[in-house]
């Protein structure tokens, strides 16, 4: 009897073993979770596209030139066919203009024995700022040139008359501010001639002088300028007010590039900020200006 009970015991033992055996090897055998190696994808919401870092990209946005827009567009200074003084505060120019175009020029200056210097100012007119400029320079008799935006004229015709009923010059300096080397030649022209005729229509003249938006201008856009009866007035003294620069800085630039017939480039319109800069140090670079024997003239008289 007992050792029946041991045989049974004994083949019970067997059988979990036996069992249990198959369920391991079976085991080794099976797939792995798959869901546990796989990790977590974000993906844009449905309509959204995800955004992606270009900003190392060369191409960039796509802009159309002939889209009227009130973004500047920041020209290709890989392009070394293009006359582009925006980034350059050297001054260094010592002559009356440089001739890169057969007899078409692009003044930088006067003839550079004189003591001239001519105040200019791009991008206006504005309703705030630009009165405020104007009553600063009646202070200390001064007449300047505004090389004025037509777009902006156009939304300011008041302050577009109140710079001419005051004495001072206006210049062309395009109808939108578009990068004149990027867009098409009638597109070139509309931007000047539009401008032109918004100033005689308000002001019954324009004065043939234009400035390049960015200071860019390529062979051709001399040509076609030229052709429209305009001399091209660039600028050797640049304050730099348009980078937001301090009213500190802006006399350091001026010291340093300051010469007979210089002309100075300063803004009445963009960022509030930085032409406020260039307002607060207006009246000081005007004073050390004329201490150092300098009569202020327009561009139309430094450049005769």
């Amino acid at each position: 009897m007992k050792k029946y009970i041991f045989n049974i015991f004994l083949i019970s033992i067997l059988s979990i073993f036996l069992v249990t055996g198959c369920t391991i090897v079976g085991a080794s055998d099976l797939p792995t979770n798959s869901d546990n190696n796989e990790k977590d994808v974000q993906t844009s919401p449905p309509g959204e596209i995800a955004h992606i870092d270009d900003s190392n990209s060369e191409e960039g946005d796509k802009i159309d030139p002939d889209e009227e827009t009130d973004l500047e567009i920041e020209p290709d200074e890989s392009d070394e066919s293009v006359d582009n003084d925006e980034n350059n505060n050297t001054g260094d120019t010592g002559s009356e203009d440089k001739s890169d175009s057969g007899s078409i020029r692009t003044h930088y200056s006067g003839n550079g024995v004189q003591k001239l210097a001519a105040l200019t100012f791009d991008d206006g007119p504005e309703s705030e700022l630009t009165p405020q400029i104007l009553d600063i320079l009646d202070d200390y008799d001064i007449k300047a040139t505004f090389f004025v935006i037509g777009q902006n004229a156009a939304r300011h015709t008041d302050v577009l008359k109140d710079i001419s009923d005051r004495g001072h010059e206006i210049g062309n300096h395009s109808w939108s501010h578009k990068y004149l080397p990027k867009i098409s030649k009638s597109s070139k022209e509309n931007e000047i001639l539009k401008t032109e005729q918004l100033l005689i229509d308000i002001l019954g003249e324009h004065t043939p002088i234009f400035r390049p938006p960015y200071g860019a201008v390529k062979a051709q856009d001399k040509q076609l300028i030229d052709s429209l009866g305009y001399k091209i007035v660039n600028w050797s003294v640049d304050t730099r007010d348009w980078a937001g620069t301090s009213g500190e800085q802006m006399m350091k630039y001026v010291k340093q590039q300051l010469k007979p017939g210089g002309i100075i480039l300063m803004h009445n319109s963009g960022n509030t900020k930085t032409v406020k800069n260039m307002m607060s140090i207006l009246p000081t670079m005007i004073e050390w200006i004329r201490e150092q024997g300098y009569e202020f003239v327009t561009i139309t008289e430094i450049l005769d």
